[in-house]
């Protein structure tokens, strides 16, 4: 179910094979919903905001506006030096993540909407799930990776869960679904889907991150929920 420190392109095609069976039903039940559309208040960049309990919201790249349909618009400033970015930051271990997504109408280079989540311990992303038209930081499709780099940037331990073909329009509503339950992740874009296992997704994160590509693009529904325990 996952693959590592190996080549680019033979890493993809075995994550190919590694998730040809993946199962399509969830990974487990959604309990008490943690976060719900907390687009209100300020959205200067850094500027702290605070949402449900022990949560708080922050601009890290770009600019974010609020729309009347309660959707949010993101704009790349080239000055940040990196897409727009909307992170949650809160302790947080398996959790089920929900949000919707739409691509500028325009075709052209930097077009994706990512998900990820990171670990206060080291640079990367503990998990990330990316869907990508154009970008080239990232394949071009559905691709679900775990990134760890030491403080220097340089890469510790890079797993790729695979890749698969996804077509998606521009100026159309998808919505991505991210599940983290112990060790086991699974991520859907438009009825694709892919899921691993490693042992690395077994901690705790700090963050919940929402990343348009610098094209720009669009973002309603984000939801969060805990993980229903079992009776």
């Amino acid at each position: 179910m996952r693959f590592e420190k190996l080549p680019l392109f033979r890493s993809l095609a075995i994550g190919l094979l590694a998730t040809a069976f993946a199962t399509a039903e969830p990974l487990a039940k959604k309990g008490e919903l943690i976060l719900s559309n907390n687009f209100d208040g300020s959205l200067d960049r850094h500027e702290q905001v605070n949402v449900e309990e022990g949560w708080f919201r922050r601009i890290s790249y770009g600019d974010w506006a609020l729309q009347k349909d309660g959707s949010l618009i993101a704009v790349n400033v080239p000055e940040h030096g990196h897409g727009p970015v909307m992170t949650f930051n809160a302790p947080i271990r398996d959790i089920i993540i929900e949000c919707e997504f739409k691509l500028p109408k325009e075709e052209g280079p930097d077009r994706h909407f990512r998900i990820f989540l990171d670990n206060p311990d080291y640079r990367g992303h503990n998990i990330q799930s990316t869907a990508n038209v154009s970008s080239t930081f990232r394949p071009t499709g559905l691709t679900l990776q775990h990134l760890e780099k030491d403080k220097e940037g340089k890469t510790v331990r890079d797993v790729e869960f695979g890749l698969k073909p996804l077509m998606l329009e521009g100026d159309t509503w998808y919505k991505m679904t991210l599940e983290i339950v112990g060790s086991h992740v699974r991520t859907v874009v438009n009825g694709i889907t892919l899921e691993g296992t490693h042992p690395a997704l077994d901690v705790e994160k700090s963050k919940i991150g929402l990343n348009p590509g610098k094209a720009g693009g669009a973002l309603r529904n984000f939801r969060a929920w805990a993980v229903a325990k079992s009776k």
